[in-house]
């Protein structure tokens, strides 16, 4: 008896040989990731945030956070004179990290707080209880022409965790 093996093209045995052997799976993420490429390619370049006037020193109370919602930092004026920009999400969770001015922790109040792990910072960024490791990160700030410029791009990280600093905090 003999099998009639001409209705059934190259065509199809070559694709039936693939998966026999396990190389159509592979074949397949193949041209999907260099679809991907085609895609990252021809779309618009990646733009880093720009630089934020956030005005003169003049328009901010000590040790009274600001925060700049549409780029996700808050200001914070220090005693010293010193302006420093923190980043508004935790360095571990990734949560937002509200400013709580009621909030008491360590017996004074006004602290950040990551609404999901508990995580509090003082407002330097340094950390000061809950599960955190590291301060927040910060953004640069800069004095250009007597008005603070903060730039998001490339900030310093956090400070490792330290728990024989005193915390900065507004005066109780």
């Amino acid at each position: 008896m003999t099998t009639d093996t001409e209705h059934i093209s190259s065509f199809g045995r070559g694709w039936r040989w693939l998966n026999r052997f396990g190389l159509l799976v592979p074949l397949v993420i193949g041209a999907a990731l260099i679809a991907l490429i085609a895609i990252t390619i021809v779309s618009p370049r990646y733009q880093s945030p720009t630089a934020v006037n956030a005005g003169s020193p003049d328009d901010y109370a000590v040790l009274e956070p600001v925060y700049f919602e549409e780029q996700g930092f808050w200001l914070v004026h220090l005693p010293d004179g010193e302006f420093v920009a923190l980043y508004n999400r935790d360095p571990a969770s990734g949560c937002g990290l509200p400013y709580g001015f009621g909030f008491e922790h360590l017996g004074v109040t006004g602290w950040f707080r990551d609404a999901c792990s508990g995580s509090t910072y003082d407002l330097t960024g340094a950390c000061f209880g809950g599960p955190c490791n590291v301060g927040l990160n910060r953004l640069n700030v800069l004095m250009v022409d007597g008005e603070i410029i903060v730039d998001p791009a490339d900030g310093p990280h956090g400070a490792f965790r330290s728990d024989n600093g005193d915390p900065v905090n507004p005066p109780q």
